[in-house]
């Protein structure tokens, strides 16, 4: 056959014969193309195992440990090399006096070096955060809770009181692994290497870092979870293996050589971006927002400020704020509005916000008359005055700052004079609200569980290290606080929040601004995230085992 061809193709002249492949050319293209078109049809893509995923950060790590965790960084490290309890418990029960959880770890499991989980691990995790010297960030959450050991796989927890919540304290307790820690001093554990090399039993084990000479961590690798090395026994990944075989951090001093990176390809993910990072980018990306429980609002201090002991005052800057051009200045669209103490909740009202003129009016009712030589507002009581100023203390990050002015502006034409003082996150946190050292805050509140208002609104709560930073002191918010947080009825407690928030709006202790969306940046291969409703950043890890940068195709 082939000889008969070869004979007719040779009998040919030398355009016919040019003629003649470019047509048999065409054809096989055309086969091919076609086959492709069917394979196509006929199978799908899914996620396959292997690859390499490296995501940005502006930090450092220092404490992969979940007992000392505290950075966004640190957390969401923990989150990918150790497992929580839900991960490695096989059940995890509470009594009908919602006292007692009884939680029965998984058989089999092992740590990273191969070494039996037990729930004499769990003991020593929640002991150790107990420990006054282990200076726990997840201390208070644990305060007053009693761990007994029932068995190798079983232990008790007894809360002093129920707490509709606990599952949460639940879902944030990672496992340290009581064999490698149990004979250091908590005193010493912020110097020891394991906080760098940590050995965990979660979804990926720690693999290597590299530092340049004046010690910055650069580069940070894991690699996914093997099945166990001991025979018969099952790792603590929840869900199995992760798709990603090797899940690296680099990190950066500032946003612009992460950028750069991001831009060149040597990195394919980035958390916690902003409208002006996403604005720099010239290549192809994935944008995945995630909500979060979490608000940020001026806090009025009345016992710092007379003008703002005034609800009238109070009423009248909480609605002069459009929130919705806010959040395009200060957070180039990436937020909701926020106009209550529950996060996501918008105004119970559909009613237009109040005009210039109305709220206006509302001073001028309350005594507020415009001074001619200074522009800003005095209210007379007999022989004293009092001026319609305030300090608003800024942390000193560029939405905020943005977030500021545009309070500012919004405040003046109403004869309110608002002086900015930016400062230093850490400063106001040691320092300002440690004291209750303001006039108005511009602060955030994360709320973790979402529902759990106590911490920011209890009147207990109103000096530090409470959270009650607005100093509202209302003996019906603290009842209906304490309600909803020992409420066992899902409906019951879903109706107390609504009186709660309506209760907290009513006194006007802060001008609710927005809720800010966390946005995460991924390189186009990259999927299985999924954008949803979180309570840290460090949960856009949650289904870190789905995620993918490899496919397969098989049949449909």
């Amino acid at each position: 056959m082939f000889v008969l061809l070869k004979k007719a193709v040779g009998a040919l002249s030398r355009k016919e014969r040019l003629i003649f492949f470019l047509a048999l050319l065409s054809g096989v293209i055309s086969t091919a193309a076609l086959a492709a078109v069917k394979l196509e049809r006929a199978t799908t893509a899914v996620p396959a195992h292997g690859g390499d995923y490296t995501e940005g950060m502006v930090g450092q790590p220092a404490y992969v440990n979940p007992v000392l965790a505290a950075t966004e960084t640190d957390m969401g490290l923990v989150r990918l090399v150790f497992s929580n309890i839900p991960a490695i418990a096989e059940k995890a029960e509470v009594s009908d006096d919602r006292r007692v959880w009884n939680i029965r770890i998984k058989e089999r499991l092992v740590w990273h070096d191969g070494a039996k989980l037990t729930s004499d691990d769990v003991l020593f995790t929640i002991q150790k955060i107990q420990d006054p010297e282990s200076r726990s960030p997840l201390a208070l959450s644990w305060q007053g809770i009693t761990a007994r050991r029932v068995s190798e796989l079983e232990l008790n927890l007894y809360l002093p009181s129920p707490y509709a919540f606990f599952d949460d304290n639940l879902k944030n307790l990672f496992i340290l692994p009581k064999h490698l820690f149990a004979d250091i001093p908590p005193s010493n554990w912020r110097l020891s290497e394991r906080n760098l090399k940590p050995i965990g039993s979660g979804p990926y084990r720690f693999d290597s870092y590299a530092q340049q000479p004046d010690g910055f961590i650069e580069t940070y690798r894991l690699r996914a979870s093997s099945p166990p090395p001991p025979a018969g026994r099952i790792s603590g990944v929840s869900g199995g293996a992760p798709n990603i075989a090797v899940f690296g951090m680099d990190f950066f001093r500032n946003s612009g050589s992460m950028l750069k990176a991001f831009n060149a390809g040597r990195i394919d993910g980035v958390a916690g971006a902003d409208a002006a990072f996403l604005s720099g980018i010239r290549r192809p990306y994935t944008l995945s927002a995630f909500t979060t429980p979490s608000y940020y609002a001026a806090f009025f201090n009345p016992s710092h400020n007379a003008a703002l002991q005034d609800s009238t005052v109070r009423a009248v800057l909480a609605q002069a704020v459009d929130r919705s051009t806010l959040i395009t200045r200060a957070l180039g669209g990436y937020g909701a509005p926020q106009e209550g103490p529950l996060p996501g909740e918008s105004v119970s009202s559909s009613a237009p916000a109040p005009s210039l003129a109305a709220l206006a009016d509302m001073l001028d009712a309350a005594g507020w008359n415009t001074s001619t030589s200074t522009n800003a507002r005095v209210k007379f009581q007999g022989k004293s005055s009092t001026t319609l100023e305030a300090t608003l203390i800024v942390p000193d990050m560029p939405f905020l700052a943005a977030t500021a002015e545009a309070l500012r502006d919004a405040w003046a034409p109403l004869g309110m004079k608002v002086t900015l003082a930016p400062a230093h996150p850490e400063d106001i946190l040691d320092s300002v609200i440690k004291n209750r050292d303001y006039d108005i805050l511009l602060f955030g509140n994360v709320l973790n569980p979402p529902e759990d208002l106590f911490s920011f609104w209890h009147s207990s709560q109103r000096f530090f290290p409470g959270l009650n930073i607005a100093l509202l002191n209302s003996k019906k918010v603290d009842a209906l606080t304490e309600k909803i947080r020992e409420g066992a009825d899902a409906d019951a407690r879903e109706k107390d929040l609504h009186a709660l928030d309506a209760l907290i709006r009513a006194e006007v202790p802060a001008a609710f601004l927005y809720s800010p969306q966390y946005l995460f940046v991924t390189a186009k291969n990259v999927g299985g995230i999924e954008p949803r409703s979180i309570e840290h950043p460090a949960e856009r890890f949650a289904n870190v085992a789905a995620w993918y940068v490899k496919t397969a195709r098989v049949l449909k």
